[in-house]
């Protein structure tokens, strides 16, 4: 079963300017994604998706292909995944590569994964077609709340009128976007397109976190340049 993983890394960033390139640990950030990408089970071909001249030589520095660049409309701030999903298919029979069977999706800004639980969600599609994805998620917050039109806090979810409610007394609640692993061939890449059987990989909580602006970027680089015995199972 063919299989891509896929670094999508476009150069326009609002919160971070050009934070899938920036630099932690003397290596930019998109090149942790392709260094994970190596260690996987199976791959045939590791493609960063970028608008960027300058992020394609980078990722082409870092083993991964870079066979066409994104097209605008699958650029833009507005863009959707299924957009750039969309983007791959035109380009790949443009460029004459063939469909994958499955995608890894890397998402650059997540740093952190664990090997062994994106291996399972690879295995997982491969053994059985009932399942449309998979996903690692993260154990989440479950008590969380909102303020609404009045300017009262409220809770979005039942506290049965208590001041203060245990997580341990409360469902789990997860947190995705890490890591998905999908199929491509017959995909119509519409806004549903992991479809409705979603395989759960449960990740460490380190793999959830998600670089969006300067403070994440300096949480994460602080990590691992001084708590390497914290996360070196994970990059």
């Amino acid at each position: 079963m063919k299989t891509y993983a896929i670094i999508p890394a476009r150069s326009g960033s609002v919160g971070l300017a050009d934070k899938n390139i920036k630099l932690i640990n003397n290596k930019p950030l998109l090149s942790y994604s392709i260094s994970f990408a190596k260690k996987l089970d199976g791959i045939n071909k590791i493609i960063c998706s970028t608008d960027s001249n300058k992020y394609a030589e980078i990722a082409l520095k870092y083993g991964a292909e870079v066979p066409f660049l994104r097209s605008k409309k699958a650029s833009s701030g507005k863009a959707m995944e299924e957009d750039i999903l969309k983007d791959l298919r035109l380009k790949f029979l443009q460029n004459k590569i063939d469909e994958p069977d499955l995608i890894v999706w890397l998402r650059p800004t997540f740093v952190f994964r664990s090997k062994v639980d994106v291996n399972e969600c690879i295995r997982v599609l491969k053994e059985n077609k009932n399942f449309s994805a998979a996903r690692t998620v993260i154990e989440a917050e479950n008590r969380l709340y909102k303020i609404n039109k009045k300017n009262n806090l409220e809770p979005s979810f039942n506290d049965n009128n208590k001041s203060m409610v245990r997580r341990q007394d409360m469902e789990s609640s997860f947190r995705v976007y890490s890591t998905d692993v999908f199929r491509f061939k017959d995909n119509q890449f519409n806004n549903n397109f992991l479809g409705n059987k979603i395989f759960p990989v449960v990740s460490n909580r380190i793999c959830g976190l998600d670089i969006d602006d300067s403070l994440d970027f300096e949480i994460v680089k602080n990590l691992i340049n001084f708590s390497p015995n914290l996360v070196n199972e994970y990059l």
